[in-house]
């Protein structure tokens, strides 16, 4: 019998996937990120990988899941197995690159070990954003220019595998999605607005980069992106469909009417 196992990161989306899958998972974690609302069956750590998914093959697990927020670990040279000790100079060469290298080679890691690993795209579809107006309205013309410019920022930006989001006002970049993730834009952009012209305005254009390998690190918004982007002064937010993760949908719905924000998702 084929089992899954759900790499779970921090925050709610480990247990809005796990509550779409059709069978329970194994819930596994990293030691010291432990997801909100989902009981943890097995943490583990970096420096003990190798027979963390040596086990994992053991119980009967087939595929893999990742979900979740994960930050770059503090590894403690005494705690290396000899097996994953020989994989060290690997992990560090991942470690160099972006984002999106270093999770295909974790992807590639766990494949080397008989652990396929499978998408939240296919494995729970409805959590991604539909195409077209999501909230109470779409975009207005200038809402929609400023995305398509957004879009054409992003996309020159995934050869250098920076980012999956930007903010856009009258057709001006306000800040870029970098390292330190949606939320320290969001907060970099409303801290600034009061010292530059326009004052308010603009969208939050989010996506998955190009080329990205889709089965790990969906670009996701939730209720609090709601709330960062009006704190911004924004009016809309554009997303990429069926590649964006909505968390607490209703929520977000909800809230977005409530500051009148548009949202949408375009192909």
């Amino acid at each position: 019998m084929s089992r899954l196992a759900l790499i779970a990161g921090a925050g709610g989306l480990p247990a809005e996937l796990a509550a779409e899958l059709e069978a329970a998972p194994l819930v596994c974690a990293l030691d010291g990120f432990a997801p909100e609302g989902l009981a943890v069956e097995r943490a583990f750590r970096i420096e003990r990988l190798a027979p963390f998914m040596r086990q994992l093959a053991d119980d009967g697990v087939t595929a893999v899941v990742f979900a979740g927020a994960m930050q770059r670990p503090r590894l403690d040279p005494a705690l290396f197995d000899r097996e994953t000790a020989a994989l060290v100079p690997r992990m560090m060469g991942m470690m160099q690159g972006g984002d999106d290298a270093l999770l295909r080679g974790v992807i590639a890691l766990f494949e080397e070990y008989d652990l396929p690993v499978r998408g939240l795209a296919e494995l729970a579809p409805r959590l991604l954003a539909p195409e077209g107006v999501l909230g109470e309205r779409g975009p207005t013309a200038a809402e929609s220019a400023d995305a398509e410019r957004g879009v054409a920022i992003l996309e020159a930006l995934a050869p250098v595998d920076v980012g999956q989001g930007c903010v856009v006002c009258a057709g001006q970049c306000l800040g870029i999605e970098a390292l330190y993730g949606t939320d320290a834009l969001l907060a970099d952009v409303a801290r600034n607005r009061p010292l530059r012209q326009p004052p308010s305005g603009g969208v939050f254009v989010k996506r998955a980069k190009r080329g990205q390998d889709l089965r790990i690190d969906l670009p996701t918004i939730g209720p609090d992106t709601i709330t960062a982007a009006a704190t911004a002064g924004l009016t809309g937010l554009c997303l990429q469909a069926g590649q964006v993760v909505i968390l607490q949908r209703e929520t977000v719905l909800a809230q977005a009417a409530w500051a009148g924000l548009a949202l949408w998702a375009l192909p």
